[in-house]
């Protein structure tokens, strides 16, 4: 494996090909726009575990409600999940809301260069931190997640499983030497766009790579099997059951309380069923859908068909979620353990409640066809 250290010539070859390559390829994005730490933040934030093209149009959503720290410092913490909302991993809008907040509150809306401090946000481990200092403030940190980690592997054939410990201590040493002493957030960002643009999981473009002449594993013809990655456990599956419960036209919804996974969110009444449940959806034993429902509502109903049937992931989960329509027989809705409100609505307010993707998807099936589900 090359040494990325063992030549100061090789050092300044790759950053200036790759800065170079940079200026000409780079993706417009909208976060690219300034040195605003405010936005790099909530960009940052918002691409982890999500593509760039996925996050484009929710930042300028975002950015438009929250302008700023102070603004969203402000905010209520449900405005924030609702807002958003298409993203996902919905944990990092509440720590990117607490962040904002400890900005206010501990450094006055102004977000501080002290790497240290940085680190000390909520949410911000150390790939964010080296973000945001390189491209806020052009401090030389490094980076490393997983298209940077990918285009180091390879440049240095490093032949370890890039899941160990071991490896990513090695990378994060590899980039804390790459990474110039000007122009860091530049270069941070450039390593990055090559492992998205051309250094990809597969079949990668050396022929279109700028560091091609530079990289070990394209010396070597191990491109192709760079970088080794461990065998990942296979999701865990489960099931779930759901009912759109009807009553004079309106639709019976209940609410999480934290702490968990949905804390905060609407959803129709949901049990669990077998299998993994990522949720918390169940009892302490299996219970019938109808008895389900009347314990997390006070709502007796009466099921009607199987009108949709789903797939959701979830953290390492993959659930099926089977939804009935149902109607109402009695009882005044009354949230059970774990909740926090049980309510009817008319079908047009689901728009404006907090619902997950599934929960937002049943929805809008809902709302395609309400005779359908008893509430035409």
């Amino acid at each position: 494996m090359a040494d990325c250290d063992e030549d100061a010539g090789w050092l300044e070859n790759v950053r200036g090909r790759l800065l170079a390559w940079y200026g000409e390829e780079k993706r417009d994005l909208p976060w690219r726009a300034d040195r605003d730490p405010y936005r790099i933040l909530v960009s940052e934030v918002m691409l982890v575990q999500t593509t760039a093209a996925a996050v484009a149009a929710h930042f300028e959503r975002f950015l438009r409600v929250f302008p700023d720290f102070g603004a969203l410092a402000a905010a209520e913490e449900d405005a924030v999940v609702k807002a958003w909302e298409g993203l996902g991993y919905y944990r990092r809008a509440r720590h990117l809301h607490e962040a904002a907040r400890r900005v206010v509150t501990l450094h006055g809306g102004v977000m501080p260069d002290d790497p240290v401090a940085v680190r000390a946000l909520p949410g911000v481990g150390r790939y964010m931190a080296g973000a945001i200092l390189s491209q806020a403030f052009d401090l030389p940190e490094p980076i490393l997640e997983a298209n940077s980690q990918r285009v180091l592997a390879r440049l240095l054939a490093w032949e370890g499983d890039v899941n160990t410990a071991a490896t990513r201590a090695r990378l994060w040493e590899a980039a804390a030497r790459l990474v110039p002493p000007r122009r860091a957030g530049e270069f941070n960002q450039a390593l990055m766009e090559l492992g998205a643009l051309v250094c990809g999981p597969r079949a990668p473009r050396c022929l279109a790579c700028p560091l091609s002449a530079l990289c070990e594993a394209n010396r070597s013809g191990l491109q192709d099997a760079l970088p080794k990655v461990g065998e990942r456990p296979a999701p865990r599956g489960g099931s779930e059951a759901c009912a759109v419960v009807a009553s004079h036209g309106e639709v019976l919804v209940v609410r999480r309380k934290p702490p968990g996974l949905w804390a905060g969110f609407w959803e129709f009444p949901t049990i669990h069923l077998e299998g993994a449940d990522p949720a918390g959806r169940s009892f302490g034993h299996p219970v019938e859908l109808v008895e389900g429902v009347r314990r997390l509502t006070g709502i007796n109903v009466r099921l009607g068909e199987k009108r949709r049937s789903s797939t959701y992931a979830v953290t390492n989960h993959r659930v099926v979620l089977e939804a009935r329509s149902a109607i109402a027989l009695s009882g005044a809705p009354v949230p059970g353990p774990g909740f926090s409100e049980a309510r009817w609505v008319a079908p047009s307010a689901l728009a404006d409640l907090t619902l997950s993707a599934a929960g937002r998807r049943l929805a809008s099936a809902v709302l395609a066809d309400l005779a359908d589900w008893g509430l035409g």
